[in-house]
């Protein structure tokens, strides 16, 4: 992906931030006029029914594996239909007025849109390829998930302040509630993604108010936990609650442990890093004057 394209979407987002306007307008403000504008989703689906099939040769793939495409300026040159009919699949039930915008364009590869902060690449090369990508732009990673944690793992999901992991939390325990606990309100797992959520937790300082949530979204409320259940249903439940307590536990420990050794085991000070430095204090830094300094409390 061209390194100026990807500036030009950081910068929005970061004026998107700063100025509460909306992305796809901040990100046409950062381009230099060469590039396309922004469209609505209506013009895009008009074009699909409408306009004529791109006749040129596809210069990656050979003309037996080449989609079907069409010449769409806005997005930069031609697209394949059933790529563009996913996109506004996943986009339903978006309005026809909704705007979109080119984020960047790899040739015949593949290229990003956005549309109101989700982020969504569409393969250029073949048919029926499109998939929702981490909500910060220039990133090419998969979110942990798409509806409840929409960021990377790896790189941005851990950069989310406090109050977006307490909320991403919910949103994943209770879609995990919904779709297991009619078969059995002890046996909701929490997966991978809940891991994720808590090692971001503890990049940030809020490994308690996540582990909360996303016990509570996922079972109950440990003072509802009587009310809700009855009999050996209640005890599950609370056993349940209580071993997925400890092993949440044991997930931030190690998170922390791993954060530490990436910082080479020493803060910026020169001072060697320790698990006990406080609950506030950020796993990379001695204690709480060395974060303060550096502005992470």
């Amino acid at each position: 992906m061209p390194r100026h394209q990807n500036t030009a979407a950081q910068r929005a987002r970061q004026a998107q931030r700063e100025t509460g306007g909306k992305y796809t307008a901040e990100l046409r403000k950062t381009q230099d006029g060469s590039r396309p504008g922004p469209f609505t989703l209506g013009e895009l689906l008009t074009a699909c029914g409408t306009a004529p099939d791109w006749t040129g040769e596809h210069p990656v793939v050979v003309p037996e594996w080449a989609p079907e495409m069409f010449d769409f300026a806005p997005l930069g040159g031609p697209v394949p239909y059933s790529a563009v009919m996913l996109l506004l699949g996943l986009l339903a039930p978006a309005s026809r007025s909704t705007e979109l915008e080119l984020e960047s364009r790899n040739g015949f590869h593949s290229l990003i849109v956005a549309c109101d902060g989700r982020r969504f690449e569409m393969v250029l090369s073949q048919d029926d390829y499109v998939t929702e990508r981490c909500r910060v732009p220039g990133c090419e990673l998969s979110p942990v998930s798409v509806h409840s944690i929409p960021y990377c793992a790896p790189r941005h999901l851990a950069e989310r302040s406090e109050d977006e992991l307490v909320e991403m939390a919910t949103a994943w325990g209770n879609a995990q509630h919904e779709e297991f606990s009619a078969r059995n309100p002890a046996a909701v797992p929490l997966g991978e993604e809940g891991d994720q959520l808590i090692a971001a937790a503890e990049a940030q300082c809020a490994f308690f108010p996540v582990q909360a949530a996303l016990i509570a979204s996922a079972y109950e409320r440990p003072d509802m936990v009587d009310v809700v259940y009855f009999g050996e249903q209640a005890v599950q439940v609370q056993n349940a609650m209580d071993t997925e307590y400890f092993r949440l536990m044991r997930v931030s420990e190690a998170a922390r442990r791993r954060i530490q050794k990436l910082a080479g085991g020493r803060c910026a000070c020169g001072a060697t890093l320790q698990n006990g430095a406080g609950p506030k204090v950020p796993p990379q830094f001695c204690s709480a004057a060395c974060a303060a300094a550096a502005g992470r409390q």
